[in-house]
């Protein structure tokens, strides 16, 4: 049986080998990918993600919308999955970080406050260090515990 600690941590590793350091391409390439990765990992169910395509944020709205859901954020909260505070985030947990893309933008955090994510500044999936903005809604800090 591997541990949870393990499981998370594997899951992270995962995101970094095959997204850092790859150029953002919508649907293939992307933060919902990155995030679906991570999660499928550590072994979260994600009925909802089952044949989902899209090659265009445009595309990607609108797929989120045929599903209910806004935005990233009431799509990961669909989960069930606790939110947390960024500060508490572990390896392979999920945080989301303001853009102004209307999906939204989840970051993958490696651990010890560093963060996979595509930003609005990178074409490029980094990890990011010293983040201190993160997204909140009427909820609270938008950051997730992946269990």
């Amino acid at each position: 049986m591997i541990l949870p600690t393990v499981r998370r941590e594997r899951a992270a590793t995962a995101c970094r080998l095959r997204f850092q350091g790859k150029s953002y391409k919508p649907g293939t390439r992307d933060c919902p990918i990155m995030a679906l990765h991570c999660l499928r990992k550590v072994g979260v169910q994600v009925p909802w993600a089952k044949g989902l395509k899209w090659s265009s944020e445009a595309e990607g709205l609108k797929t989120l919308k045929s599903l209910g859901f806004a935005n990233l954020i009431e799509a990961v909260d669909s989960l069930g999955l606790p939110r947390i505070a960024p500060a508490m985030a572990l390896a392979g947990d999920l945080i989301a970080l303001p853009t102004s893309h209307k999906l939204g933008a989840l970051a993958v955090c490696m651990g010890n406050g560093n963060l996979l994510a595509f930003t609005d500044h990178s074409p490029n999936a980094e990890v990011l260090t010293g983040v201190t903005d993160f997204l909140t809604d009427e909820r609270g800090p938008c950051a997730w515990r992946v269990i």
